[in-house]
């Protein structure tokens, strides 16, 4: 009797072990076809709900500048998908393109604990910090990464839900 409920207890801790490391990011059911939808607050066409943001080194970036395309990404740096995406954009050639202006927002982190997660990985992308959410908020209820296309008028193009491979194929400018 002994064994077979520790025989029960281990299939159960198992289970759910196994459940929260394929969560990842996002706590998705095992079965994808139940996948959690979160609220999306913005759509393509809408302008881009952030004026400017201070870095983590103190830069202030204008984002509603005109005449530049930006990618903006929401992650975190617990998220195994927002590293994958980050360590993916840090050798892309899109950090070297003209006109383009980046920047990634650490949800829910603070300053140093950012600062540390960059020096950490050689991470070249402007980094900021939303360690109230309230920069979050204005795009979705859930969900990271995600990655937000801004055409040089200032609307936002697309916003993608990031996770899994093949990260950087999810940017669109058109």
């Amino acid at each position: 009797m002994v064994k077979t409920t520790e025989s029960k207890l281990k299939r159960l801790f198992f289970t759910v072990s196994l459940a929260v490391v394929l969560s990842a990011c996002q706590a998705l059911p095992l079965n994808q076809s139940q996948a959690i939808v979160h609220d999306e607050y913005v759509s393509s066409g809408d302008l881009l709900p952030i004026e400017a943001i201070t870095t983590i080194d103190g830069e202030e970036l204008d984002l509603q500048q005109l005449g530049k395309r930006k990618l903006v990404i929401l992650f975190a740096t617990w998220c195994h998908d927002s590293n994958r995406l980050l360590k993916a954009l840090n050798s892309s050639p899109l950090l070297e393109m003209e006109g383009i202006e980046i920047v990634a927002i650490a949800r829910e982190e603070d300053l140093e604990t950012v600062t540390a997660w960059r020096d950490k990985r050689g991470i070249k992308v402007a980094l900021a910090v939303d360690n109230d959410r309230s920069i979050y908020r204005r795009f979705a209820s859930g969900g990271i990464p995600r990655l937000i296309t801004i055409g040089e008028n200032n609307k936002i193009i697309k916003m993608n839900l990031a996770e899994g491979e093949q990260q950087l194929a999810k940017i669109v400018w058109q």
